[in-house]
């Protein structure tokens, strides 16, 4: 780098960078109206003027990667032609966004005619028209079905053009307040991001900013570059099936990884990876690329920086047409089920290099979308949104109920809120006893929410597993979820699928739980007091005990060492 490295002055920038996304994601929380918005599923960034992430707040890893694509695509259609207060909104999955609930605000900073940043939100909105409310269903079969799909739109904030933009999108909306509501919360969130981003490089003067972004991103780059090198040379392979869910013959999702680790350099090859398929389970290729940065930051690079740096020595190759990597017009709103998928596959290969490093896969984010009309009259619409765990540890057992590492920004709606706001009751809300995945160390146990719904409405439950996820290290999965509709007091199985419609009247009962993660290690190697542990904290009872670790329980929650040692020795 041929500019002067300031090591003080590049840490306040990269710090109040970071500042001014948390403040975006104040203004954002604070104002929006949706159930998502309260559970945290936004993220905020601020970037410079080449479109990189460089202020990085609330945010994941994942939403980071999608950011990065999207403000390429931004750059490339509008070729720095931007002006003081210019807006761009888009929720196009083939235009650097992974479906079209998730909708972006992007608002450049200028500077004395100059780009200095841009500043991005973006947010899941519980509806954006088609086929099915919530506008994400697996069941559609065309873009087109899929509601409205917004291009990279370009207006002035409080112009009549964004006026007329907004009443164009919530006449096709089935909860156009609350899709106004969070998109002005985004807006709000950015003018205040750019407002702030314009004082800073008034501060430190433009050549110390721009020097700034430009050791961020090298220092990322350069890091990533030891990380890599840190990680054994070698192609690591990897498949994944995902099960058709219609039961279809020859209808399976088959996926391939290659992984290759080359000195300082990885590519991950989903070559042999299977043709795009006619339902909304194809994967955009800024979202594939999005899942293998995620995986790889959550397993190599932890403390690095997320931004255009830490990609440069990634390549991620998928063919066009396939399931990762889809040609418009394919549908793509219900891809989560492939993206854990995608994610999955990064760590089983990666096991196979760094055998003590990698933990077992987790559990992802299930949801319930309920939309119907209230007995006031007024139409509604939200997503419910919870998380089962993560996958036991090398050295650590799973934790349970919390989301991906990363979602890291993601929680989730209170029952208090959604019972507040809308005509549901959350009946309950906790673990399911013996669904983890056995181990050395244990997956962690799968968590069920179950609603009475107050009114007539449509339902639909995701998941985005149809199995458990698998363990590592001859570790057990766990429990597959499962989805139950109570209607007249008969309890009826829904079955396994990545989105369940379900028609509800009112006193009706949905029940869903998550999988069980998946367990690290033989079962049979695990500590005898952990075991016991488990079963007075309610994880497990005395017959899964002895079951799945070998071990004699008491009645008083105490360890048989005699028996148990039997026991063990007839397994070994």
């Amino acid at each position: 780098m041929s500019r002067h490295f300031d090591p003080v002055l590049t840490e306040l920038i990269q710090n109040e960078l970071s500042s001014i996304t948390e403040e975006m994601a104040i203004v954002i929380w604070r104002t929006g109206q949706s159930a998502m918005m309260k559970a945290g599923d936004f993220a905020t960034a601020v970037c410079d003027a080449q479109g990189r992430v460089i202020g990085q707040g609330f945010a994941a890893p994942m939403q980071l990667a999608v950011f990065d694509e999207l403000l390429k695509c931004v750059c490339s259609r509008f070729d720095g032609h931007f002006e003081h207060g210019d807006v761009i909104i888009t929720n196009d999955p083939y235009n650097g966004m992974s479906h079209m609930p998730d909708i972006a605000v992007v608002t450049p900073v200028v500077i004395e005619g100059r780009i200095a940043a841009f500043c991005v939100a973006y947010s899941h909105h519980a509806d954006v028209g088609g086929r099915f409310p919530g506008s994400s269903s697996s069941y559609c079969r065309t873009s087109y079905e899929e509601g409205v799909r917004i291009p990279l739109v370009k207006f002035k904030r409080g112009s009549p053009t964004g006026d007329a933009v907004f009443d164009l999108v919530c006449a096709n909306v089935r909860v156009p307040d609350e899709w106004r509501s969070d998109m002005n919360a985004k807006l709000a969130g950015c003018a205040k991001g750019a407002e702030q981003a314009a004082q800073m490089v008034g501060r430190y003067g433009w050549d110390s900013y721009t020097a700034a972004c430009d050791h961020l991103v090298e220092h990322a780059a350069r890091s990533m570059r030891a990380a890599i090198a840190a990680t054994p040379d070698g192609v690591f392979e990897a498949d994944y099936v995902i099960p058709d869910d219609e039961g279809r013959a020859g209808a399976d999702l088959h996926m391939k990884l290659t992984l290759r680790v080359e000195g300082d350099r990885i590519a991950a090859d989903f070559t042999g990876t299977c043709a795009q398929v006619d339902r909304a389970l194809n994967c955009p290729f800024s979202f594939t690329k999005a899942a293998v940065a995620a995986a790889l930051k959550t397993l190599i690079g932890p403390e690095l920086p997320m931004n255009r740096g830490f990609t440069e020595s990634v390549d991620v190759i998928a063919p066009p047409g396939s399931l990762l990597n889809p040609i418009f017009p394919s549908a793509v709103g219900g891809r989560a089920v492939v993206f854990y998928a995608i994610y999955d596959l990064v760590n089983q290969a990666l096991a196979k290099a760094m055998p003590a490093d990698v933990p077992a896969m987790g559990e992802g984010a299930d949801l319930l979308h309920f939309s119907g009309t209230d007995a006031s009259g007024n139409e509604f619409a939200f997503i419910d949104l919870f998380y089962g765990g993560w996958g036991a540890r090398p050295t650590k057992d799973g934790i349970h109920g919390v989301a991906p590492v990363f979602l890291g920004s993601y929680g989730c709606a209170s029952a208090e809120l959604l019972e507040a706001d809308y005509p549901i009751v959350v009946e309950q809300f906790g673990y399911v006893p013996g669904t983890g995945g056995a181990g050395t160390y244990s997956g962690s146990v799968a968590v069920a929410r179950e609603w009475r719904f107050l009114c007539e409405g449509n339902a639909m439950i995701r998941s985005v597993r149809l199995e458990a996820p698998p363990s590592l290290m001859g570790g057990v999965r766990g429990a597959a979820p499962r989805t139950m509709h109570t209607h007249s007091g008969r309890e009826a199985d829904l079955g396994l699928k990545t989105h369940v419609h379900v028609h509800v009247q009112p006193g009706d009962r949905l029940y869903h739980s998550t999988a069980g993660a998946g367990g690290f290690g033989s079962p049979h190697a695990r500590d005898v007091q952990d075991v016991a542990r488990d079963v007075r904290a309610g994880l497990l009872d005395r017959e899964q005990a002895l079951r799945l670790h070998g071990v004699c329980i008491t009645d008083a929650g105490d360890v048989d060492p005699a028996a148990t040692d039997r026991v063990r020795k007839e397994l070994a």
